[in-house]
Parts: C-alpha cells; structure tokens; sequence
C-alpha cells in the first residue's frame, strides 16, 4: 500500500494567485529546459509597435495590450518575433508597408509577417502583412475599454484571429486552465494547516480568479467538457477532503459550489471525464484497493447509476486514470509488474471480468511513472518519471513507439496538460515548498513561467476545446 499513501500524499502537497509579472525559465540553476527536438522551425514575425496618436487611453495601457500580443505571438508554437529595429519601425509605419519596395525590405530581413496596430479612440486597428504573398489582412475597429483584465482577453482573441487568418488553424490564446494553490490559511503558522483551493485562470497565467471555497484540501481539478458547439466550459470535477476523506465533487464555474459526485464509500481519486461527456474514470479503494472504476455520466444530472470496477491486480496500486479522445480506451498508473508504469486498455464491456484484462505496458524506458495525460489528436500521452535525481516530463509517442524526455534541470516536474492543440503543455515544477506552473510548447526549447506569488500552484488541467 506504500505507493497509494505516496499517491494520497501527492494530492496533497500543493498549490496564490497567479500573474504576468515574469515569464522566467527554471534549469540547472534553476532553468528548465526542453530537450524534445523541435518538431518545426518558427517563422520570424515582426510586431511594430502600436501607433496611439489618436488613442482614448494611456501610453501605459496601451504598451501593455502589445505585449500581451507580443506574448501570444512568440509563444503560439508558430511565429517567433524579430527584435525590433529602427529601421523596420519605418517600414511598418508606412502609409503603404505593402507597396513592392517595402515588401521587397522585409524580404531581405528574411521576415514572413509584420503585424501592425493603432488605437483611434477607443477601438484599435489591426493590419497583418504576407511577406511573400504581398497581402494584407485586417482586422477593424476591435473595441478597448481601459480595463486591463478585460482588453487581455480582447488581446487574447486578436492573437487568434491573427493565428487563424496566418495558419488556417484556431489558437490556444482565448483558452484558460484550472490549477490549484496551496497555502496556510490567514496568518497561521501551524505547519498541519494547509488549504488548497481550485484557481481559473489565462493560458498565459494572467486574469486569475478563485472558483472553489471549500477551506480544505481540493485538488486534481478536470473540466467537464462542453456540448458540442460550446466554446467554453461551465463545470468541473475535483476532489476535496472537507470530509476528511477524499471525495469527488461536482461543481459550476460560477460559483464554485461543490455537490457530492457519488455516494460510493472509501477514498475516490483522481477523476477524468471523457471528452464524449458520458463516462467518468477515477481511482477507489471501495473494494479495499485503489483500482480503477467506471462511471456512467450526464453533466446536467451527474453519476447515472452504480460504478464498475474496470481494473484491479492483486497487491497492486491503481491511479490517475485518464480517458482517449475518442473514450475508447484508458491510460493509467500501475505498480502491478513492480514499480509504477503507464498502461493502456481498452474499455471492457459491462459484466467483463477483470481477471481477463490485460492492459498493455505503455512507459518501458522509464520505470517510476505517473500523471499520463493524452493529447487531443490522440497521437501521443506526456507523463512524469524519475529520471536521475528528479521528475521529468516525457512524451511517449503512439505512432513510432517512442519516448523523448521533455525537461530536464532541478525540480519536480509534473503533472502536464495538453493545450486543444496537441502542441502545448503546462506543468508544475516543485521543489521543498516551493511550486509553480510552465507553458512549452514542442516547436520551442523554452519553457515559460506563468505563475507568481505566494502558494504551491500544482494539478493544472487546460480547457478542453470542441472545435479543435
């Protein structure tokens, strides 16, 4: 039973609140590196800075807006942006930064993209160039309000349609993710009073904000996906201790409120919805061992039913189960053959029995696993190991078999999430009580730092998107 008390003590060493104030790397000395070689090259874009001759609001808040596009731009896995230079500063405030002789000018700096803005009032303009094609895309009159939490988000959606209108493909900058941050509550000192609450915030970090208030332990949160044709979520899964025992909550984004997913005893763990909606996985010991259960599904009605036992091996530790994009099969942890690995199974049909199951070994380089997480193209599954004196991320790929290290340098890194994109990550990075969360993403060796302040932030999971 030593890896379930390791696996009940992961849920609870955690993670306040988030913020922009720093996109640092942690390696060696304190740097994280990616060592996943780049899957393709970045294409240079030049971002001018913003015209505001006309502008409605401060020099400030409008240089805040370009960066946070500038962020968006050089983190979108596509673009990476050209420092800026007086001479391009010319050339992308031209009347006509399109006309032959100019496209001709970027053409020599080998620059592929030049996006330019202005802000007249209190709407800001956009202008995208192809380079090679000699084109220009805009986008008109995109409504400021001076509220800087409220204009990221307007920011956020230019970075995407910029992204769409460059790549035919949607962004990840619109998107947000949960996390959970650790602390002790008020000013007490007591080392044996710790809360954990469940935090929403920008895939970037930034416009924060608290959803659960339970005053306990919560952690693992996992979004419930959205109907079809939805572009946001309005509900998550999350376990929380307010009883003292591990339970599953249901609970809306709104406000937070949790409601008991099932009257099943004994500790439940680690739930994972299925994109489909229909079925919830997630560890129990209701039959005196952590295994893997079942659970039939309906987000406005909750648990349909009774769970099934889906997996269990004699003297063995289950965990953090998580389904395919297509919820026909399941990845999760096991220490069944010795140490814990990463296993795949399909989904038996109701009335299977157990003993017939054999799920295939997944993690064979690396033998103390943990925290698989599938990407949305189905194609490969991250996950955790130690590797040397640390825990790593590694990506094991399920078309070639293999399996890259991802990270390396000092620090816990763990539990990873995939961006709808099937090319970003977030992840926490830990040591001693000291935890916070990074963006990569697998076309740059960097990885970015996206939370600040006091807490242990741990457990992100990033919001599933239905139309990617």
């Amino acid at each position: 039973m030593r890896f379930f008390r390791w696996l009940v003590c992961a849920c609870t060493l955690f993670s306040v609140g988030l913020s922009a104030a720093g996109h640092r790397q942690q390696g060696d000395d304190g740097a994280i590196v990616v060592r996943l070689p780049t899957e393709s090259r970045l294409i240079p874009l030049y971002l001018a800075k913003f015209n505001r001759t006309e502008s409605s609001f401060e020099k400030k808040h409008v240089s805040r807006l370009m960066g946070v596009l500038d962020f968006d731009l050089a983190h979108n896995g596509m673009t990476k942006i050209v420092s800026r230079g007086k001479e391009m500063e010319m050339l992308a405030g031209s009347v006509t930064f399109d006309a032959p002789r100019n496209v001709e000018a970027w053409k020599t700096r080998n620059i592929y993209y030049v996006v330019r803005g202005s802000v007249k009032g209190k709407n800001l303009n956009i202008e995208v160039l192809a380079v090679n094609q000699g084109t220009v895309q805009a986008i008109n009159d995109i409504a400021l309000t001076g509220d800087l939490s409220q204009d990221r988000v307007t920011m956020h959606r230019v970075a995407d349609s910029i992204h769409y209108a460059l790549f035919k493909t949607p962004g990840i900058a619109s998107t947000k993710f949960l996390y959970t941050i650790k602390e002790r509550p008020g000013d007490s000192q007591d080392a044996t009073k710790w809360t954990s609450e469940v935090w929403e915030a920008d895939y970037d970090g930034n416009n924060t904000r608290q959803i659960t208030h339970d005053a306990c332990l919560c952690v693992t949160p996992t979004y419930i996906p959205p109907k079809k044709g939805v572009s946001s979520c309005g509900a998550l899964l999350y376990v929380s201790y307010k009883t003292g025992q591990p339970k599953i909550y249901m609970a809306s984004l709104r406000d937070g409120k949790g409601r008991r997913f099932s009257p099943l005893p004994g500790n439940q763990l680690m739930p994972s919805i299925s994109r489909q909606r229909d079925k919830v996985s997630f560890i129990s010991d209701v039959t005196s061992n952590p295994d893997v259960f079942l659970q039939p599904f309906n987000p406005e009605v909750g648990a349909l039913g009774k769970p099934r036992q889906i997996f269990t091996a004699r003297y063995a530790t289950q965990g953090s189960p998580v389904f395919s994009p297509d919820g026909k099969k399941v990845a999760f942890v096991s220490n069944k053959d010795g140490p814990p690995r990463i296993y795949i199974m399909d989904i038996p049909a109701p009335g299977a029995a157990t003993k017939s199951i054999r799920p295939q070994l997944l993690t064979k380089r690396n033998r103390e696993n943990s925290a698989p997480a599938w990407s949305p193209d189905g194609t490969k599954v991250a996950y955790c190991a130690k590797t040397g004196a640390w825990r790593q991320i590694w990506i094991a790929n399920l078309i070639t078999g293999e399996e890259r290290q991802l990270t390396q340098g000092n620090g816990n890194k763990e539990n990873p999430t995939w961006g709808p994109n099937s090319l970003h990550l977030i992840f926490n990075s830990a040591s001693e009580e000291v935890s916070d969360l990074y963006l990569i993403n697998l076309n740059q060796p960097e990885a970015v730092k996206i939370s600040g302040g006091k807490g242990e932030k741990r457990f992100p999971c990033w919001e599933p998107v239905t139309s990617m």
